[in-house]
């Protein structure tokens, strides 16, 4: 799984995590998915400056190919 498809997952689940807890009263299992949203949301964060960084590297191959391609 690439870090994009792992980001889109992590955000899916955040997501569906806050619309269920919001559905339950529970306490109990309302604290479950809020933690397993916190864990979620922590490992969003250390994925986002890894996926930016690949985006950057991406954009730069692409603007020396295009002034390869120019010259």
């Amino acid at each position: 799984m690439d870090l994009q498809e792992r980001y889109d997952e992590l955000d899916n689940i955040i997501s569906s995590l806050d619309r269920l807890a919001d559905d339950i009263e529970d306490k109990y299992y309302k604290d479950v998915l809020n933690e397993i949203r916190y864990q979620a949301q922590d490992e969003l964060a250390e994925i986002e400056p890894r996926l930016q960084e690949q985006y950057e590297k991406e954009q730069a191959e692409l603007e020396n190919e295009y002034r390869r391609s120019v010259i």
